[in-house]
C-alpha cells in the first residue's frame, strides 16, 4: 500500500514534471521561431580548368629521307577572353613573351562566378568556377585563350609539335550542373595550290552526377611539309561551367520551409498553453481533495 498525502502534497509532486515540460516545449518554440527567418542552403561548387604547359612545348623535325626541314615564323598572336552573360573581356598580343590576360568576376551575398584566361611564355590556360547558393536561378561562365603563328618551311620532311596538357572539371553536388574543359592543337599547310591539315582536340564534359575530371597527358599533331610551303598552327584552352538551382541552395539538401517551422512553433505554443491549463487542473482538484 502506497501511504496517503494530502492533497497540496500531491500538487507538489505532480506539478513538477509538468513545469519542466512547459519550460521545455516553450524553450523549443523560442528556438524554431528564429529558423523562420533564416534557413539553411546548401551550396554549389561548379568548376573547369583547361592548360598547356608551355615550357614543354616542342618542334622536332623528322628526316623522311629528304633532310631536315626547317621554319621560319612569320607572325605570332596571343588572345584571351572570358564571356559570362553581358560581361566581356578580352586582351590580345602580338607575339608569344608579351603574354595576355583576361578576368572577370561576380561576387554577392550568396554567390560568385568567375572566368579567366591568360597566355604567357609558360603556359596558356582557361579557368570558369560557379561557388555559393543561386536559387532559381541560371549561372554560366566561359572562357579561352589562343596561340597561333604562320610560317615558312625550307627543305621537306615531318614537322611534329607538342606540349604537355592538364583537365580539371567538377560539379560537386549540383544536381542540375556541368562543366566542360577542352585543349585543341590545330596544324595546317598550304602551297599555292593545295592546302592540309591535322587536328587534335580533346573535351572533357561532365554533368550531374559525374564523377570529377582530373587528366595529364600528351597533346601532338604532326604533317609532312615540302620546301616553301606555308604553314599555320594554333594551341588553344577553353573552360566553360553552367548551373540552375531549382531552390535547393544549388543541389545540396533541401530546407526545410518556413511554413514548417512556423506550424512546429504553433504546436510547441499550443503544448505549452495546455501544460499550464493542465497546472491549474490540477491546483483546483489539489484543493478540493483537501
Amino acid at each position: 500500500m502506497f501511504p496517503l498525502i494530502n492533497g497540496e502534497t500531491t500538487m507538489k509532486h505532480l506539478s513538477k514534471p509538468i513545469r519542466r515540460l512547459c519550460i521545455k516545449t516553450y524553450l523549443f518554440s523560442l528556438l524554431a521561431l528564429p529558423l523562420c527567418v533564416v534557413q539553411p542552403a546548401g551550396a554549389a561548387m561548379i568548376s573547369a580548368s583547361a592548360a598547356i604547359d608551355w615550357s614543354t612545348f616542342k618542334i622536332t623535325a623528322i628526316d623522311i629521307g629528304n633532310g631536315l626541314p626547317t621554319l621560319t615564323w612569320s607572325n605570332q598572336n596571343d588572345n584571351s577572353q572570358v564571356n559570362y552573360g553581358y560581361y566581356y573581356a578580352n586582351d590580345s598580343a602580338a607575339n608569344w613573351s608579351s603574354g595576355t590576360t583576361a578576368t572577370e568576376g561576380v561576387s554577392t551575398s550568396s554567390y560568385s562566378k568567375s572566368a579567366s584566361s591568360s597566355t604567357s611564355i609558360s603556359e596558356i590556360k582557361s579557368n570558369a568556377s560557379i561557388d555559393g547558393a543561386f536559387p532559381y536561378q541560371g549561372l554560366s561562365a566561359s572562357s579561352n585563350s589562343q596561340r597561333s603563328g604562320n610560317f615558312t618551311v625550307q627543305g621537306s620532311g615531318l614537322l611534329l609539335f607538342e606540349a604537355n596538357y592538364s583537365l580539371t572539371g567538377d560539379v560537386g553536388t549540383s544536381s542540375n550542373a556541368s562543366a566542360s574543359s577542352n585543349i585543341n592543337f590545330n596544324l595546317s599547310y598550304y602551297n599555292g595550290e593545295h592546302s592540309g591539315s591535322v587536328n587534335q582536340n580533346i573535351n572533357r564534359y561532365i554533368s550531374s552526377g559525374s564523377a570529377p575530371v582530373a587528366e595529364t597527358d600528351v597533346l601532338s599533331v604532326a604533317l609532312v611539309f615540302k620546301d616553301g610551303w606555308s604553314g599555320n598552327f594554333s594551341a588553344s584552352t577553353n573552360a566553360y561551367v553552367s548551373g540552375y538551382d531549382y531552390g535547393s541552395g544549388g543541389g545540396g539538401s533541401v530546407p526545410l520551409p518556413g511554413a514548417f517551422w512556423l506550424f512546429g512553433s504553433a504546436l510547441a505554443g499550443a503544448a505549452s498553453l495546455r501544460s499550464a491549463n493542465t497546472i491549474r487542473m490540477m491546483k483546483s482538484f489539489a484543493k478540493a481533495a483537501s
